[in-house]
């Protein structure tokens, strides 16, 4: 385990083509690799990946299969350890990486980031897919994100961040996650968010993962 609050590298270089690093398994740069992918780059670890053809049905081939038995993405592979689930590999990323300061120190700050995490993992994720995956723009489905995006806005009101005006992961999952939600035009009207976005499309981490500008019609 490392020791966690230490200085974030100043200059992020990723290297994805190199066989002995680790490797990420995906379908796309918008998937939920893309917030292990942020991650990744926020961290300052070197990677490989591998992405995965869904139309061909690359993801249920023995050979992947046997990598993630339910065949979805994101999976993280080095050497004999393999994760599937993006929170289990955010959350060993986290643990394993030095130097960094993605988790508050302070148990108040680190509760309500492990909270407002969970919060994106969870119950955001699960409201965010109903309208952008299934293009459902309309109903209950809808009713309940405006309801969850209001109660984040107010949340947001005097701070930069969830975390008061500290970057962390939590940043990154709920921040990848209403990326996608601008695309559909879901954020207007809530202005804390999208100040909040704003200043998250900023970071050159994700501007080099390509959080907030990859093509999600590819």
């Amino acid at each position: 385990m490392v020791s966690l609050g230490l200085s974030l590298p100043s200059d992020v270089q990723v290297v994805t083509q190199t066989d002995s690093l680790p490797t990420l398994y995906s379908f796309a740069r918008f998937d939920r690799s893309a917030r292990v992918r942020w991650l990744l780059y926020e961290l300052g670890v070197s990677y490989h990946e591998v992405v995965l053809d869904h139309a061909k049905g690359e993801h249920q081939q023995p050979h992947f299969v046997a990598r993630n038995p339910f065949a979805l993405v994101p999976v993280w592979e080095d050497d004999e350890l393999v994760l599937h689930e993006s929170g289990a590999i955010i959350l060993h990323l986290l643990a394993n990486t030095p130097a960094h300061e993605l988790l508050p120190n302070d148990k108040l700050g680190r509760s309500r980031c492990m909270s407002y995490l969970m919060f994106g993992l969870s119950t955001l994720d699960a409201a965010v897919s109903q309208v952008f995956v299934t293009k459902n723009q309309a109903g209950t489905a809808v009713v309940k994100l405006k309801r969850l995006l209001q109660a984040l806005d107010t949340e947001l009101v005097g701070q930069d961040y969830l975390v008061g005006h500290s970057f962390t992961v939590a940043d990154i999952v709920v921040g990848q996650l209403l990326g996608l939600l601008d695309r559909r035009d879901q954020l207007a009207g809530f202005d804390n968010l999208e100040y909040y976005l704003t200043r998250l499309k900023q970071r050159s981490a994700a501007a080099k993962a390509e959080v907030f500008t990859a093509d999600v019609n590819a």
